[in-house]
């Protein structure tokens, strides 16, 4: 992975070149091993480069007489393309990727991309018919934002790329920003800045020499050519353990050696067996553990890492090291983050880079195409009880829920918990599904936004936005399928495989890959029959009767413990605000910032602090982690030179440009 930026403006060479340098500045962490840039005519490009295959010769933007490619990711089956390419008498002068892909593109057009089985994020001019071509992989794993002024138009990973555009500074979007906030992800195109967007997965965009789009598209619909199905449940275990190990057969293409994440769950685990098939115990493996037992789950780790017999290391993660350095890791979010939980992560990657890891991969992706999520199993529930499911069994069901919360567990707490779950019957079948119910968690945060934006809930408006990003044939699939589509676009989209994901693991340099989002086995595992993933309110039951007696039993049989890290814990600490948290809470620096209202922001302070001994709940640990992060990255949008110093440190000399 690397960082890639790119311009349309009609301005001299010298001037553009200029300006995208200052650009791709911004973005040296994500590639600290070198850099380089174009410019010609109204078009520059630069890449600043995180070297994983052909570390001599594979320096970008890569310039042919045809084209220029700044490429972010990795064409895993790029030897079998380059076979066909050669085939039709293309010649090749690297054994990088980034050329595969660049001359796939000039030999097929966009016909080219459905070919790519990777991860990636594609800035491609052709110099013949001066149009810039912007691409994006299936999933979102990798990001693309782009910026359009008149007469212009501008390119980058990171957001805070377009900070150093003389005349524009970032601006919050508020009816964006709360849907950020309802949803975990805005919708579409939008985000939660004016006028910057970001293209949407599977999808393509032509721009003119003006900046202009003029032609756009989707290459890639989930589900629109379903392949054949097993005929048994023996069947379907075996072509899944064969998927899955060509999944990371792929991901294991590297000119640089490959770790992998190891949580202690079942994906991590079955991931980081599937790389030791292949290597050996000769590869390293890294994990998170907690100082707190609440969120630790180092026992589940050893385990495995007992039977894989890997090189380990744990990065040891309390409450103080969030505190520490979450202003940091806000250079990286960019957008509002739910949790604390990807500050752990954000230290792990700078573990794996200080051991000598520049590729992990990681189990990204399963809960969401296997139903691993314990709201697939309260859209079950709910569905059952509509059709008549007994007191007992929904009684029984509510119980079983959420393992690890003791207030599910607690007979006392049963009413209220299905006074709860009744407020939701009837409402599971509109363009919302089970997104309904993380839309009631979080609809709290409406009431905290700055009152002069006057931004309200519109549930009209927001039904329309699902629907457009909905494709037709999605929208006539079973409710819980549904969701599982919808939780992709949203929960993993914008939040797991960005501010958790790619922004974490790159603010290190460190690429993360996601076996379980190779768009073949996501196509295979998502046309399964749902009694075989979600089988009963067991979760993810394929998945783990396929590795039994190949993984530990006790992980196979674990209840799921969702990764969580410390939240209010961390800035809160006896119900007493940090330095860190009092700066940025204080009534005159919100007031000054203008995001949120400053006596909601005051009156939530002053809650927690009154019932510090108490449970602390969902929506508390949210708004916390929600409000806190806005914060921070307004500063940074307000003091962008402080993050630029630091990254501009990271830069190599002698770069490449032409």
């Amino acid at each position: 992975m690397c960082g890639i930026v790119g311009i349309i403006k009609e301005a001299p060479a010298e001037q553009n070149r200029g300006l995208v340098s200052h650009m791709a500045a911004t973005l040296a962490h994500r590639g600290p091993d070198g850099w380089g840039r174009y410019a010609q005519d109204n078009f520059a490009l630069a890449h600043t480069r995180l070297a994983i295959i052909d570390l001599s010769s594979g320096q970008q933007p890569m310039i042919r007489p045809q084209s220029v490619i700044s490429f972010n990711g990795e064409i895993f089956n790029y030897l079998e393309l380059r076979h066909e390419l050669e085939a039709l008498g293309r010649i090749f002068l690297t054994s990088s990727d980034t050329e595969v892909a660049q001359q796939a593109l000039e030999e097929w057009g966009t016909a080219a991309i459905s070919k790519f089985n990777g991860q990636f994020a594609i800035l491609f001019l052709d110099k013949l018919t001066r149009r810039l071509l912007a691409i994006r992989d299936r999933y979102g794993m990798l990001p693309l934002y782009y910026l359009q002024r008149p007469g212009s138009a501008f390119f980058a990973s990171e957001m805070k790329a377009f900070d150093v555009i003389p005349g524009f500074s970032r601006s919050w979007e508020p009816q964006a920003l709360l849907m950020h906030g309802l949803f975990w992800n805005s919708l579409d195109e939008s985000t939660v800045f004016k006028d910057i967007k970001s293209l949407e997965p599977g999808s393509y965009a032509y721009f003119n020499a003006q900046g202009e789009k003029i032609d756009a598209d989707f290459y890639y619909r989930l589900g629109a050519t379903p392949p054949s199905l097993p005929s048994n449940y023996q069947e379907a275990q075996e072509g899944l353990r064969a998927e899955l190990q060509r999944a990371v057969d792929l991901r294991l293409r590297s000119d640089v050696p490959v770790g992998c994440y190891l949580s202690g769950g079942i994906d991590s685990s079955i991931t980081s067996l599937l790389t030791r098939n292949r290597k050996g115990n000769s590869f390293k493996t890294f994990s998170i553990g907690f100082s707190d037992e609440a969120f630790d789950e180092s026992i589940f780790q050893d385990l495995m890492v007992s039977s894989l017999g890997s090189q380990h290391a744990r990065e040891m993660v309390s409450a103080e090291t969030i505190n520490e350095n979450f202003l940091e890791a806000a250079w990286h979010f960019e957008r509002p983050v739910f949790r604390t939980a990807p500050l752990p992560l954000y230290m792990l990657s700078k573990r794996v880079r200080a051991e000598g890891i520049k590729v992990v991969l990681t189990g990204e992706g399963a809960d969401e195409i296997l139903c691993g999520y314990d709201v697939f199993k309260e859209v079950k529930l709910l569905e059952s009880w509509e059709k008549g499911l007994s007191d007992v069994d929904i009684d029984r069901v509510i119980a079983s829920l959420y393992p690890h919360l003791a207030h599910y567990k607690d007979s006392s707490q049963l009413g209220f918990m299905k006074m709860y779950y009744e407020g939701f019957l009837g409402k599971m079948g509109g363009a919302a599904a089970g997104l309904t119910i993380r839309l009631k968690n979080n609809s709290i945060i409406e009431k905290y936004l700055n009152p002069d934006w006057s931004v309200r809930i519109n549930e009209e408006r927001i039904e329309a936005a699902l629907v457009k990003m909905t494709p037709r044939e999605v929208r006539a699939w079973p409710l819980l399928k549904r969701n599982q589509y919808l939780e992709m676009r949203t929960l993993m989209e914008g939040y797991l495989l960005s501010s958790q994901g790619d922004r974490m693991s790159m603010g290190h340099g460190v690429e993360g890959r996601y076996p379980f989002l190779d768009h073949e086995f996501v196509e295979f595992a998502m046309a399964l029959p749902h009694e075989w993933k979600l089988n009963g309110y067991r979760q993810k039951a394929i998945l783990s009767d396929s590795y039994r007696g190949l993984v530990p039993e006790k992980i196979l049989n674990r209840p799921k413990q969702p990764y969580q890290a410390p939240d209010l814990k961390a800035f809160l600490p006896g119900g007493i605000p940090t330095d860190t948290a009092a700066h940025f809470l204080s009534p005159d620096i919100v007031r000054d910032f203008g995001i949120f209202s400053p006596r909601m922001v005051e009156r939530m302070l002053f809650k927690n602090k009154r019932r510090v001994d108490e449970g602390i709940g969902y929506r508390d640990n949210m708004l916390i982690s929600f409000i806190l992060s806005a914060q921070m990255i307004e500063h940074w949008i307000r003091e962008p030179q402080k993050g630029i110093l630091r990254e501009i440190d990271l830069m190599v000399d002698g770069g490449a440009e032409s």
